[in-house]
């Protein structure tokens, strides 16, 4: 059955369509959350939260829009929502300690700059993994610099991989926007990594003779 399809029946109240539809959203929906709070506890709190509230509003779905947009602002917005509520004291686990599927090896938040090798290099099992979790703690501290649409922009284009128009309709802004929000995010990331994680950076040309 294809997706428009099951969104219709989803639509009409068809709970075995609905049940279909989650299957095929809810890993998307569980790491844009976990990206956004960077807690895979929160972050199942938010995708359950998501298809409860998706459930209830399905039927004002445009036909022929662009349904993962939709869901993904939902996703978005109920992320955003959950830490605003939750205790000033309780403290977001860092990346390393989140696991990205295996089928998505591109997802991993490596900041901009990160030299090549960081990306490919498949020595081991271990090794890849130690590489893995030290990129996304180098990005997590890198990321609380960055205000919270500058990140939110930043983890939807360059890690979730999402359009540009996509961003925008999720965040209810312009592509221009976006582009700005996101030029400046690497910027910024760039620029302190420098500062902090040289080892982690390409050296710079020096000037030819």
């Amino acid at each position: 059955m294809d997706e428009q399809e099951l969104i219709r029946r989803s639509a009409e109240g068809d709970l075995d369509a609905f049940e279909l539809l989650i299957e095929r959203k809810k890993e998307r929906v569980f790491w844009i959350a976990c990206h956004i709070v960077g807690d895979q506890e929160l972050a199942r709190d938010v995708a359950q939260e998501v298809f409860i509230r998706l459930f209830r509003v399905i039927r004002r779905f445009r036909t022929g829009g662009r349904f993962d947009a939709w869901l993904h602002r939902i996703t978005a917005n109920l992320s955003i929502d959950l830490l605003r509520r939750e205790r000033p004291h309780r403290e977001a686990s860092t990346l390393d300690a989140i696991r990205e599927p295996a089928s998505d090896p591109g997802a991993t938040g490596l900041p901009p700059g990160a030299p090549r090798h960081t990306r490919e290099a498949r020595e081991s099992p271990t090794d890849e993994g130690l590489r893995r979790r030290e990129v996304q703690r180098v990005f997590t501290d890198l990321s609380s610099l960055l205000s919270r649409k500058q990140r939110l922009a930043f983890v939807l284009r360059e890690i979730e991989g999402l359009s540009t128009v996509e961003v925008a309709e999720i965040m209810k802004t312009r592509e221009s926007t976006i582009r700005n929000h996101i030029l400046q995010a690497r910027r910024i990331l760039q620029e302190e990594m420098r500062r902090r994680y040289p080892e982690y950076c390409r050296p710079r040309p020096g000037p030819r003779d």
